[in-house]
């Protein structure tokens, strides 16, 4: 009897990691298609945004067919859904400010869906504009450190890559910020360089925080995940932080 739940609890586990590992494709093949049709060019070599969508495919092991498949999409190639980009703003609970990356073939019904959910569970969705002020476009990089240089003299060097701003040293790693146009550009030099780049994208970074105790990041963050659920959603930038 415990074999047979034991077994149960196995495929059930399988069952939500593949379901993860599915969304994640989707998300990542959407990004590719919009990547290609934005970026005038299926060449990553010619298209910073695709380069590192693909980038992103491969840290994510997703099979080269599916990669193939998403340009040829975007590039015109494959008949099928045609897919647009659309950021929404809004706030959540607490007045968190948040700007959410959708990627969808029916704007209509990702508008309406969108914002349902903000309505139904305490948030309040805004015009173009209504909070993208919090924020500002910069590229992220996470690095792995190896501990053999302090702090000051890793950020000296780091800005001679072209590093703008620095976030902690936390559990070994390091996010970086740079100008959203040189994001790959300044990873390439660090992987020269022989720095360890686990991360490298473009990102919608808060201005300023708001500092939220445990118990109402946590009401936050059911708050976000039911957001995070929705299929078209790609990413989702707010500007709250734990004490």
């Amino acid at each position: 009897m415990s074999g047979h739940s034991k077994w149960a609890t196995i495929k059930h586990d399988k069952g939500i990691a593949d379901a993860k590992r599915g969304k994640a494709f989707s998300r990542i093949a959407k990004m590719i298609a919009i990547a290609v049709k934005g970026g005038g060019s299926d060449n990553p070599d010619f298209n910073p945004r695709l380069r590192l969508a693909m980038e992103k495919a491969k840290e994510a092991n997703m099979p080269k067919d599916n990669i193939d498949r998403a340009i040829d999409k975007g590039a015109g190639r494959i008949e099928g859904a045609v897919y647009e980009s659309v950021m929404y703003e809004g706030f959540g609970p607490l007045k968190i400010a948040m700007m959410i990356e959708c990627v969808t073939d029916n704007k209509n019904r990702t508008n309406s869906e969108i914002r349902s959910l903000f309505d139904k569970h305490g948030g309040v969705l805004g015009s173009l504009g209504s909070t993208s002020y919090f924020f500002e476009k910069k590229g992220e990089i996470i690095l792995a450190l190896d501990g053999t240089k302090n702090e000051e003299e890793l950020q000296l060097e780091l800005i001679d890559f072209g590093v703008e701003d620095f976030g902690k040293i936390e559990n070994g790693q390091i996010n970086v910020y740079v100008e959203s146009t040189q994001t790959h550009e300044v990873a390439q030099k660090l992987k020269e360089n022989n720095y360890q780049v686990l991360e490298a994208e473009v990102i919608m970074l808060p201005k300023t925080y708001i500092e939220l105790s445990q118990a109402e990041f946590d009401r936050f963050l059911k708050f976000f995940d039911i957001i995070d659920d929705h299929e078209d959603v790609q990413k989702i930038y707010y500007n709250a932080k734990k004490i």
